[in-house]
């Protein structure tokens, strides 16, 4: 390898695919003194420490071999100029962390790579077997054409550190569509074997990112776009980039109707991080990183819960979801709020403080203790739309909002400082005193969402659809095993995660068998229930509550008053829509 004093060179091997471990060699430039692993990746808030993959670390210049040594979890101590080689273990397929077998190989920078300080320029050269397609958002877009017909390399050069550590590879053989939207070309890449349509899905696609372009309305942020999907036989998640996102879902799921309708919410939502993440963030979030340490924010509930929201507003503007499934799709989300004891434990602030100990490594307890900031945070900027939309008859709304931040922060590449959103929300929402102490209780606080009074301003109205007959314990199973106990529930302070539930009141329970039995019974029914806990043989007395409902939907009042009807077709139907 050829040491650029300017410039740190990596190049990632493949030889052993049936080993799934990568093979990196990298040039670290004179004057250098260590190199860093990064501990996380960006778009993923959780201290992964990529670093434990790593095996045998070794240096050399010019073949004679130079010292190396771990001085901490993630650094080790080697003099420039060297090359220095390693191997990373990586066989967990998602979206955010490393993957190699004989089909695919897939890694994010942040997976693979080490950094040194003040890192600038870089080039990322990689092995693609033969047949194969290097997938990078470094590179030009592709023809669809393997590389080179054989086995090869290619080669990416990245500007930056961040630039690099946000550029995903991919290397395997794709099925591929291109599509161009206003003028800017994208690509939908997807692993063969799938049961998925390839035209309807780059149309379908195309529609999706008009859609997200719209609510701008000065085009896209980037010159090209990848959406690259990998599968497996049962799996879903996505992680975003600024030109690019990576989508996994389940293999055989892009035929059914729901399965489709997941993949292209999915893609959504990925998309619109292109601006709602990727360039709108508060300053904790760039533009820069340190990839060793947590970045914290309290304003994740705006990026994520923001992102769900306008997942479900593209997917509808797109006309891939017509407007009574976006309501269906709306009101899941309120009910999963609602289903939750943790929403009156942890704001959306606090939640999205607490993320990089909690979100990623919940606890049997998490129900109760904690809300998540991507529902929440959807739930409540549902609400603020509809509120924003009322009291402006219908002239200003929730994308009015997320304009301004563009406008001001998100397209200049520089982060909104703190208090930005609650300023321009108070603003857009008239001010007062009203206002800021709606924001401080949904957003600062732990209060419910009245969605009632949301959905009221278009007419529409949140109906519970009643739960099955009988009673309910207010507990999660594994078969017949608690893994969590609701602080609402009947069992709270009789039953403990990791019990193993035996009898109702002698009768022996099977697995499966529990809401038969408890269908059986009546709601404010004392039992007793036999358990095991920790290998003893335990009884307790407990008083069945009422099952909660199978659901909520919103549906539309027949007839409501003209201001709420045009609030409900701007909503529902987009600003031109006609009575």
């Amino acid at each position: 390898m050829i040491l650029d004093p300017m410039v740190v060179h990596y190049r990632v091997g493949l030889e052993d695919r049936a080993g799934h471990r990568f093979s990196v060699e990298v040039s670290v430039p004179a004057g250098v003194g260590a190199v860093n692993f990064p501990s996380w990746a960006p778009g993923s808030y959780l201290m992964r420490e990529f670093a434990r993959f790593v095996r045998d670390v070794h240096a050399h210049r010019d073949g004679t071999p130079v010292a190396v040594r771990r001085v901490s979890r993630n650094q080790w101590q080697v003099e420039g100029p060297c090359t220095l080689q390693y191997q990373v273990y990586a066989r967990e397929k998602s979206v955010r962390t490393a993957f190699l077998d004989e089909e695919l190989a897939f890694f994010l920078p942040s997976n693979l790579l080490v950094y040194v300080d003040g890192q600038d320029r870089s080039t990322l050269t990689v092995e693609v077997p033969a047949g194969h397609l290097a997938l990078c958002p470094l590179g030009p877009l592709h023809s669809g054409a393997t590389v080179g017909g054989q086995a090869g390399e290619a080669r990416f050069e990245a500007d930056s550190l961040d630039t690099l550590m946000d550029s995903p590879v991919a290397i395997g053989r794709f099925d591929g569509q291109h599509f161009d939207a206003d003028g800017v070309p994208h690509e939908h890449w997807i692993m063969p074997g799938h049961n998925g349509d390839m035209a309807k899905m780059a149309r379908d696609l195309r529609s999706i990112v008009l859609a997200a372009s719209g609510v701008f309305g000065d085009g896209f942020p980037y010159p090209h776009y990848q959406f690259v999907t990998l599968h497996q036989r049962a799996g879903h998640g996505g992680l975003e980039h600024k030109n690019n996102s990576i989508l996994l879902r389940p293999r055989m799921g892009f035929a059914e109707a729901r399965g489709y309708e997941e993949f292209l919410t999915l893609a959504a939502h990925e998309h619109f991080h292109a601006w709602n993440v990727k360039r709108i963030h508060p300053e904790e979030l760039g533009p820069r990183f340190d990839y060793a340490n947590e970045h914290y924010t309290r304003e994740l509930w705006w990026l994520e819960g923001g992102t769900v929201y306008y997942e479900e507003r593209i997917v509808l503007l797109a006309g891939v979801v017509t407007p009574d499934r976006h309501l269906e799709r709306l009101a899941d989300h309120v009910f999963r709020l609602r289903s939750q004891p943790g929403r009156r434990h942890q704001s959306l602030e606090d939640s999205s403080f607490d993320a990089w100990i909690k979100l990623y490594r919940p606890s049997e307890d998490a129900i109760n203790s904690t809300i998540s900031y991507y529902l929440k945070g959807a739930v409540v900027l549902m609400c603020l739309d509809l509120e924003l939309r009322h009291r402006s008859q219908g002239a200003r709304s929730l994308d009015d909002l997320m304009r301004a931040l563009w406008q001001g922060w998100g397209r200049h590449g520089c982060g909104f400082p703190p208090g930005t959103i609650e300023r321009l929300a108070g603003e857009l929402a008239g001010g007062g005193g009203e206002f800021s102490r709606w924001y401080a209780a949904h957003v600062r606080g732990t209060d419910d969402v009245d969605v009632e009074r949301a959905l009221d301003h278009a007419g529409l109205d949140l109906v519970a659809v009643s739960g099955k007959a009988g009673g309910w314990l207010g507990v999660d199973l594994s078969r017949l095993v608690v893994t969590a106990v609701r602080e609402d529930g009947p069992a709270a302070g009789v039953l403990s995660p990791g019990d193993e539930l035996i009898a109702l009141d002698g009768e022996r329970l099977e697995a499966g068998g529990l809401s038969e039995r408890l269908r059986d019974l009546a709601p404010s029914t004392t039992v007793n229930v036999h358990y095991a806990r920790d290998g003893r043989l335990c009884i307790g007395q407990l008083r069945l509550g009422a099952t909660p409902p199978s659901e909520l939907k919103i549906v539309r009042r027949e007839h409501t008053s003209q201001p709420r009807e045009a609030v409900r077709r701007g909503w529902l139907h987009g600003p031109d829509a006609k009575p």
